[in-house]
């Protein structure tokens, strides 16, 4: 990113160390905070259905570049660079023994016709990835579904996301008792107002799962 020598590494120490610097967020949903309080006025206005939200970062550079050059110009190495960089902010915020405690990582879905067009999941990448730095067990077969092809949320607010997202996602009907008690992690690049995310925790819950934590790239700061 700043054209240093990386010596063979997808990072130099100079941008590792810039970006993996720890900032003021809430401890529930993630969005950036610019004071010394746990948790902010969005989550007491719009209650969340998981337990907590992880980022690396917010939705500022050089990470707006990195996920577009993935998405949509499909340099796949940029997928590598992220998921070691998320994996090491996760190291820095969990335990070895809560890492053990989760029994899945779970990638929000993209649409068929989505993922037919772009070739690959980004979240699917990100989940198979983690698991090569963590001590963690992904589902062979996610068990979310998404029915239905939404228009992008870029540019929407929370209730035009909301009804954007009516009946979208469901589960399949073999995962729901693989499910119960379970711990599991939701994988997304990128949550902006957590509309996607609450959809989905609403469809996890229905099958009783225990917990659900969300990882993420960035989190969009709202307001």
């Amino acid at each position: 990113m700043c054209h240093l020598s990386s010596h063979q590494s997808l990072i130099c120490q100079f941008c590792y160390n810039a970006i993996l610097t720890e900032r003021p967020c809430c401890l529930h949903c993630g969005c950036g905070l610019t004071n010394s309080q746990d948790f902010c006025g969005e989550c007491l206005r719009h209650p969340f259905y998981f337990q907590q939200l992880h980022a690396i970062a917010s939705y500022q550079s050089p990470f707006p570049e990195l996920i577009k050059q993935l998405k949509y110009n499909n340099q796949l190495l940029y997928a590598d660079l992220l998921d070691l960089l998320l994996a090491n902010s996760i190291k820095q915020r969990y335990t070895a023994q809560q890492l053990q405690d989760i029994d899945f990582l779970i990638p929000v879905p993209l649409h068929i016709t989505k993922h037919r067009k772009r070739g690959f999941n980004q979240a699917q990448l990100i989940s198979d990835a983690l698991i090569k730095h963590l001590p963690l067990p992904t589902m062979i077969d996610s068990p979310l579904i998404r029915n239905k092809f939404t228009h992008a949320q870029e540019g929407l607010n929370r209730k035009q996301r909301t009804s954007n997202l009516k009946h979208a996602f469901s589960l399949h009907e073999q995962s729901s008792m693989s499910l119960k008690g379970k711990y599991v992690v939701l994988i997304d690049d990128v949550v902006t107002t957590g509309a996607t995310i609450n959809s989905l925790c609403q469809c996890l819950l229905a099958a009783e799962v225990s917990r659900i934590d969300v990882w993420c790239i960035c989190r969009t700061e709202l307001g």
